[in-house]
């Protein structure tokens, strides 16, 4: 999980309205450094420190906070606790990961396995994408059904979200809604890494449940597109984000041990714009759940009601076109709208709402 300097050094960007992006380039490194720094994985050096109270324009007081976690920060990861979150164990893999095989990694996770009676499958989502236009396998998965109720659920559920997290903005941003969560929420976490494990090739995104919460991992490229606008990046993000909210029990988990992803061998995935059209793989009900999600937290239920052509509001609001389409296409549903109809007024709010047909 993210340090105490990594958690006091979000929130000061936050005060400060600077983005992880705009820190990045002002600081000069990288996404991923970034993470490794405020994760322990990295000693926070004098220079490194100087260089945050620059750039954030501390006060005297946050400079001395800062200095203050840094330091503590710094003697954890020299720490020989085994409570400690940097064990020798760890910091050797956090060290040496990147220059194992994929055999020397195999024999770890048995290793570990055997020693401590715990399968090592604490990764549980993963966002998988495929082009249009590329090969797809011979017999997809139908996408599971949705019922109503549980479709005006999660709308309302990534509504509630949306004006948590970023208000009433047209365009939400994916960074600044990633290190808002961070900061209100003890049990989130997001590390942005140079790359994943190649058991997920092909995913740039994974959610971690373990012990203390639940990690988004990211690749830096990737996230790096999802900041920058690119459509399908900012909705695998959303994705992700809609497993947070929505399947807390099913992330649930005791097993706090995995090898860094960051560390492990590099794999390649395609450069994506945002004039591509890309499907997930979607093949079980929690991961049909989380797309809707994703759409529905970057484009408002409530804006689908508007009449608005799909097209522009796709633009508008940075969501994939065709993941526009399938929502609005549930919005023209006589049943879906009576159960918006039924939850508004269970719940006594949007009294002024005009259900129509969607463009």
């Amino acid at each position: 999980m993210r340090s105490s300097f990594g958690r006091f050094a979000t929130e000061l960007r936050l005060n400060k309205s600077i983005s992880q992006k705009e820190f990045s380039e002002l600081s000069g490194m990288s996404l991923s450094h970034v993470s490794n720094l405020e994760h322990s994985r990295a000693n926070l050096s004098k220079e490194v420190l100087e260089t945050y109270i620059s750039v954030l324009n501390c006060s005297e007081a946050e400079a001395n906070e800062l200095q203050k976690k840094a330091s503590f920060s710094n003697g954890l990861r020299k720490s020989p606790d085994p409570k400690s979150p940097n064990t020798p164990l760890q910091v050797m893999l956090a060290e040496f990961g990147d220059r194992l095989s994929p055999n020397g990694r195999e024999a770890i996770r048995k290793i570990l396995e055997r020693e401590t009676g715990e399968e090592m499958n604490a990764l549980l989502f993963s966002s998988n994408q495929c082009a249009k236009g590329q090969k797809t396998p011979r017999r997809r998965p139908k996408r599971p059904s949705l019922h109503p109720s549980r479709f005006v659920e999660i709308a309302l559920a990534a509504e509630s979200a949306r004006q948590k997290l970023c208000g009433n903005v047209r365009r939400v941003d994916v960074g600044h809604v990633v290190e808002k969560l961070i900061h209100l929420d003890q049990r989130f976490d997001c590390e942005v890494c140079e790359y994943l494990p190649p058991a997920f090739e092909g995913a740039f995104a994974v959610i971690v449940g373990h012990a203390e919460g639940h990690t988004l991992f990211v690749e830096q490229e990737r996230y790096h597109s999802a900041l920058n606008g690119v459509y399908f990046a900012r909705h695998v993000i959303a994705h992700e984000l809609g497993h947070h909210f929505l399947h807390p029990d099913k992330l649930r988990s005791d097993k706090a041990l995995w090898l860094p992803p960051q560390e492990l061998a590099k794999n390649t995935a395609k450069s994506f714009t945002s004039d591509n059209q890309i499907e997930q793989v979607v093949d079980n009900i929690e991961e049909v759940e989380a797309e809707c999600f994703a759409t529905l937290f970057l484009v408002p239920w409530t804006e689908f009601l508007k009449g608005t052509e799909t097209k522009y509001l796709a633009s508008d609001c940075g969501e994939q076109l065709d993941e526009v389409k399938r929502i609005s296409r549930f919005m023209k549903i006589e049943t879906v709208l009576n159960e918006f109809r039924a939850a508004i007024w269970s719940k006594g709010i949007r009294k002024h709402i005009v259900f129509g047909n969607a463009a």
